[in-house]
């Protein structure tokens, strides 16, 4: 493996801060996601994967009535719709339209009663005690104000309802990360980044959640090779520092995670492990 120490590349790609004014991050959080609303979850399909196991860590039942928050591409919504059956009543929210539009049709396509309304999670426009259980995939890191949000998640919870939320442990970018970090390029999180379990936890008890829960979930993922890898990465938050990269930095970075990579191949591809925090709680 080539050490990255011998590069003697020094980046011309500057990250620009988001404003602190909350109405301008809300409105850039929501172009960058309306910007990889066509690729997001591209690749093996990690989202998809979690989604799956976020909803059945929910535990959700027949006929019940669901709210997905920060819905993306439908990786909760989806399988919670398949499981509420046709008495049921599943809702998704997301900030950014073309996110909400895509899978919208996408619904329609599977002929899923699904919907996704744009709207923002820390000022939710439903009843207080309107659903049976809220639901959350890796979008609590994005809200500016994480007990506002947790506190609507609550009010909108009927009496002994159930809320499900995951964040990443280990993302499914790990590698891309730590390549960019190491030439320098390190891309900032966001400030409400949580990847320890006693955080979130102490999140949701901070809310007034009870019986709070973690597990990390883990789980191995296969890219047919590093072009795919890459593809995925620009499929998520990391795509606007990606399309930042000029073509010789970008030749450089992505040289530099092929030799990342090369370990972790085998026959038929390239297998990352990326790690998933589950909480469940009750209202």
């Amino acid at each position: 493996m080539a050490c990255l120490a011998e590069w003697t590349f020094k980046p011309s790609i500057k990250v620009v801060p988001m404003n602190d004014d909350p109405a301008d991050r809300k409105a850039q959080t929501r172009t960058q996601f309306n910007t990889i609303a066509t690729d997001y979850d591209a690749g093996p399909g990690c989202f998809a994967h979690f989604g799956r196991r976020l909803v059945a860590a929910a535990n959700i039942e027949s006929g019940q009535r669901l709210l997905d928050v920060a819905s993306g591409r439908g990786a909760v919504l989806f399988p919670c719709a398949e499981q509420i059956g046709e008495t049921g009543d599943a809702v998704g929210i997301d900030l950014a339209d073309e996110m909400a539009h895509a899978t919208n049709e996408e619904a329609a396509r599977r002929g899923l009663a699904a919907r996704v309304q744009v709207m923002d999670a820390e000022n939710l426009d439903f009843p207080d005690e309107a659903f049976d259980r809220v639901l959350c995939g890796f979008g609590v890191m994005f809200f500016l104000d994480q007990d506002r949000a947790l506190g609507e998640f609550r009010r909108v919870l009927k009496p002994g309802g159930r809320l499900a939320m995951s964040t990443w442990r280990i993302t499914q970018c790990s590698e891309l990360e730590a390549v960019m970090a190491e030439l320098g390029m390190r891309r900032p999180k966001p400030p409400g980044w949580i990847t320890e379990s006693e955080d979130l936890s102490r999140l949701l008890a901070r809310a007034g959640f009870t019986n709070v829960r973690v597990d990390e979930d883990e789980q191995s993922f296969r890219y047919a090779d590093a072009d795919e890898y890459w593809r995925q990465a620009r499929g998520t938050g990391m795509r606007r520092t990606l399309d930042s990269l000029d073509a010789v930095e970008a030749k450089r970075v992505r040289a530099a995670l092929a030799d990342r990579l090369r370990p972790h191949k085998r026959q038929d591809g390239f297998y990352l492990v990326a790690t998933a925090l589950l909480a469940v709680a009750n209202r």
